[in-house]
């Protein structure tokens, strides 16, 4: 460990970082990289980058400023030294000689390994009222820095360097509650016809004669609770212990997609397994099976109940597993079995 030295990126070692995070990084998200030199720390070993952590550094508003915890990458053979966590110790000590009040990132739901790191350290996931409350107008520009305008599934995690920490974002029912009440006004934009398309007598716009709007309401409600009960006997049956969280940049979509497409756009939020002490390759069986679960309750909910809002839904955990919808079941299941995932297209295809 002492042969490894954390230091500012040095200059002409740009072009050598970004290499370094083009070749551990799926290359679909090689399009939101970002790197200021003089905010990024790197790990060299014998003059040579096997890490980094590219920090943002910016004014959010008159009283908090912000140090974004963007890309942390570590060399793949050199993992396992404990390099992760004292690059984000020494960047909470660099971010404080700036005079940051925040700290923050973003993490995907199913990444407990970096979670872990951020938990050890006073981090803890907040709310969308909570980013309202604290950065007011300004948590556009935190989105804006996150590149998380329309990410589904990642959590914003955030720590204080100035103040007592306030409380985490609510889970399971209280999160539930939430996301449904969310997913309920959004869809009211279609039934009610405040939407654009509707100005314009599209046909897909057009509600079925002597359909009460009352009880079009309850179909988010309804698609909601059968997705989120399927996964959760599934949970149960395989003894793990869960917890539910709603998103935050998902509503963008949500409210976005009725008002100009005429469309619904579900911003489900999901179940994930409780904890930091797994990994998704140790736990792949289990989510996958959760994901599996919801295609074929959604799919049996499709020929019961059609509606443009549970057959979206039922797409979107069947198909979109790149970023930034990864936090649909889709990731879990083409993640777990790409052959069986085969099996949740074709339930999928004969629901639709």
């Amino acid at each position: 460990m002492s042969d490894y030295l954390i230091h500012p990126l040095a200059q002409g070692q740009q072009e050598e970082a970004l290499q370094l995070m083009r070749r551990i990084f799926e290359p679909n998200l090689h399009s939101i990289f970002f790197l200021h030199p003089q905010t990024t720390l790197v790990v060299s070993l014998d003059g040579k980058l096997v890490g980094g952590l590219n920090l943002d550094v910016y004014q959010v508003n008159a009283k908090i400023k912000m140090g974004y915890l963007g890309w942390l990458y570590i060399d793949e053979q050199h993992r396992g030294k404990g390099l992760a966590g004292r690059l984000i110790d020494e960047a909470l000590t660099f971010l404080r000689e700036l005079g940051c009040t925040d700290a923050a990132g973003c993490v995907e739901g199913d990444n407990p390994a970096s979670f872990r790191q951020l938990e050890q350290r006073g981090f803890a996931i907040r709310s969308l009222s909570f980013q309202i409350k604290r950065y007011r107008w300004g948590v556009a520009r935190v989105w804006s820095h996150a590149s998380r305008f329309f990410d589904m599934g990642y959590f914003f995690w955030q720590t204080s360097l100035k103040e007592e920490q306030p409380k985490s974002s609510p889970t399971n029912l209280s999160a539930f509650v939430r996301t449904v009440l969310g997913n309920t006004l959004a869809f009211s934009l279609l039934v009610l016809g405040w939407n654009i398309p509707a100005l314009f007598s599209l046909p897909w716009t057009q509600r079925g004669a002597g359909i009460e709007p009352a009880l079009l309401l309850l179909i988010p409600t309804i698609a909601l609770s059968v997705r989120t009960l399927s996964m959760l006997l599934v949970a149960r049956a395989y003894k793990l212990e869960v917890v539910y969280r709603g998103w935050d940049t998902a509503y963008v979509a949500a409210y976005l997609a009725p008002l100009v497409l005429g469309l619904p756009f579900p911003a489900a939020g999901n179940l994930y397994i409780k904890g930091s002490t797994w990994s998704p390759a140790s736990h792949a069986k289990p989510l996958f099976a959760m994901g599996f679960a919801s295609v074929c309750s959604l799919g049996l909910l499709t020929l019961l109940l059609p509606s443009p809002y549970v057959v979206i839904l039922l797409l979107l955990d069947t198909f979109l597993f790149m970023y930034p919808f990864c936090g649909f079941n889709a990731s879990r299941i083409w993640r777990g079995n790409r052959k069986l995932a085969l099996l949740a297209v074709l339930i999928t295809l004969v629901c639709c």
